[in-house]
């Protein structure tokens, strides 16, 4: 019943779903990141929501020095308090042809002859890492500072890239230790493509944002990185290298051995931040902020109280912004609320706010000025000293209730000193339900008897029923496991047949592998990456040695496909039968 549920209630919900002429459109465009080397693939996504479909693929602006590959699209249904909402993504990757910095955007969708569009993004494209051919090894990790120079508690952004043609896991990382230096991770690490010597790689890149907090030159000690690294043995000869690891050949029973890569040292100037022009209540904040205010009511009555509620926020060393006070307001209380500190982070660094509010009592009617917050920091920027303040606010104290309220009832003449007398409980009405006014009428059971051969029917029906549908549910459970137990035998030999000419590309035996799952285990898979692949093998019972080699070939192929050799024959075409009746042998041993 619980599955039969599940089944209805997307078709429910796809039949409660509004027109989508009718729901609001909208278009938003990302990049995986907002700086690149020359060389490296960013991912641009363009998300429409409020329908699935539209009357073309996006109209770009801004891409004409890029080269332009499409990545897939992907449709979505969200849930949302109650309410539906639909959307389609389209995947390109991008590359481009020179250095610079580049407004992306806008994407234009148009969708029942209107043209919508999406904001902007900013790409900052650099020179790529002085790698040689000759130098490049299958492995290295390098490290980049936004700049040479800062100010104390001012941000750094350093990023680590590790570059890898080798298959890795078990990545483990050791930052560089130093008293007066602090990291902060910025979001997750980002992996993409990028080409050094004329070789294509895997990059994984992590930014962090550090920050310095004594003056003077400092050395960033080389950041490590250790994992364990798949050897690649060959089938024939070795290389020149005499080194499995260097050998590009490609062979899925190989062993993995520990690694470790370091990046250079880097050198870091710290400058002080100037005397001149420092205020007397600097606050210590150093980078980009400004300041909100607001009352909350402006018009009160005394002895009722208002809200005052400052916001300070930016970008920079926000763990260090400051709790503000407000100056004492004659005639009037004031209770301060624990403030609220909020710390994010994005790809240029740490940017927070800190929220305050006090509320405020007067005692007497009037109108009461609010005094001004000021605060002092260090703007990075224009390297000056700045000073933002809040909104001037005035509040407004109407008088109040001149009587009080009577609660007490009125005393009659003849009452006593202890307070108004008694007076006798009225029955005012009865309630619906007979109310019991004696334990006889409580205790007395009514009880309705069946006669007969009607009181074993009555009891027995539901037992009979329940049998008769564990039945059912029983025949068509062997029925559909019998069905479902030929299809799997058959898709191992289709597989291998298809595989037998040695001819198929990348692309076909992707897709070979894909209808294999599928038919093996059931699965309605409409695409395949090779971490999903190694995942239902391990489900299935399939040991994880065997599910890493299947992830292997499947990278091998999608790297061919990615490089625009998708079409000619690979030799893991003779690999992946073997490899399938490994699988099937697991499979089956796991069973008994």
């Amino acid at each position: 019943m619980r599955k039969l549920i599940l089944l209805i209630v997307p078709f429910v919900l796809l039949a409660a779903d509004v027109d989508p002429a009718g729901a609001d459109i909208s278009v938003s465009l990302n990049l995986d990141r907002s700086e690149a080397e020359l060389t490296d693939a960013v991912q641009m996504t363009v998300s429409i929501s409020g329908t699935r479909s539209s009357d073309s693929e996006p109209l770009f602006h801004g891409l004409e020095n890029f080269r332009v590959s499409p990545g897939g699209t992907s449709s979505r249904m969200e849930i949302i308090n109650g309410k539906i909402s639909s959307g389609i993504d389209y995947t390109y990757f991008l590359q481009a042809e020179k250095t610079g910095t580049f407004r992306i955007g806008p994407a234009e969708v148009i969708f029942d002859g209107k043209t919508f569009s999406s904001n902007t993004e900013t790409l900052n494209v650099v020179k790529s890492s002085t790698v040689s051919g000759a130098e490049a090894p299958p492995l290295f990790l390098t490290a980049t500072l936004s700049s040479p120079e800062v100010y104390v508690q001012e941000q750094a952004i350093y990023t680590l890239k590790l570059y890898r043609r080798a298959r890795i896991s078990d990545i483990s990382l050791n930052l560089p230790q130093s008293e007066h230096i602090s990291f902060t991770q910025l979001g997750k690490p980002h992996e993409y493509q990028s080409v050094h010597g004329g070789q294509n790689y895997q990059v994984l890149e992590v930014r962090y944002a550090l920050v310095l907090t004594k003056e003077g030159d400092h050395t960033i000690q080389p950041a490590k990185m250790n994992m364990t690294v798949f050897q690649q043995a060959r089938k024939s000869s070795r290389s020149r290298f005499n080194d499995p690891f260097f050998d590009n050949s490609f062979s899925f029973f190989s062993r993995g051995r520990p690694i470790e890569v370091a990046a250079k040292a880097m050198a870091l100037k710290v400058l002080p931040l100037p005397s001149a022009g420092k205020p007397a209540d600097f606050s210590g904040l150093v980078g980009s902020f400004e300041i909100e205010s607001k009352l909350d009511p402006a018009t009160i009555k005394a002895g009722e109280s208002a809200t005052l509620t400052v916001t300070l926020s930016g970008r920079g060393n926000v763990n260090s912004i400051p709790d503000l006070e407000v100056p004492r307001l004659e005639e009037t209380k004031l209770y301060a609320d624990e403030p609220v500190l909020d710390v994010t982070t994005d790809s240029k660094g740490l940017t927070g706010s800190k929220t305050m509010k006090w509320a405020l009592v007067p005692e007497k009617p009037g109108r009461y000025q609010i005094p001004l917050l000021t605060v002092s920091y260090f703007e990075t920027l224009s390297r000056q000293y700045r000073q933002i303040k809040t909104d001037p606010h005035a509040l407004s104290v109407l008088p109040g209730e001149t009587q009080s309220i009577q609660t007490a009832a009125a005393r009659t003449p003849n009452a006593g000193t202890n307070g108004p007398a008694k007076e006798p409980v009225k029955e005012l009405a009865r309630d619906i339900l007979p109310v019991h006014t004696s334990i006889q009428d409580a205790m007395t059971v009514h009880s309705t008897r069946l006669g007969g051969f009607l009181l074993p029917v009555f009891l027995l029906t539901p037992v009979l029923i329940y049998i008769l549908t564990l039945f059912i549910q029983k025949f068509h459970q062997n029925s559909r496991a019998t069905s479902a137990l030929t299809s799997a035998k058959k898709a191992a030999g289709i597989f291998i047949k298809q595989c037998k000419n040695g001819r198929l590309g990348a692309a076909e035996l992707t897709e070979s592998v894909r209808v294999y799952l599928n038919a093996r285990f059931g699965l309605l898979l409409g695409s395949l990456t090779p971490d999903e692949a190694a995942d239902i093998l391990t489900s299935k019972g399939v040991r994880p040695e065997t599910g890493e080699k299947l992830r292997t070939i499947l990278r091998e192929l999608e790297n061919a496909i990615y490089t625009g050799k998708g079409s000619e024959p690979r030799e893991a075409g003779q690999d992946l039968p073997k490899l399938v009746k490994q699988i099937e042998r697991e499979i089956t041993e796991k069973k008994f």
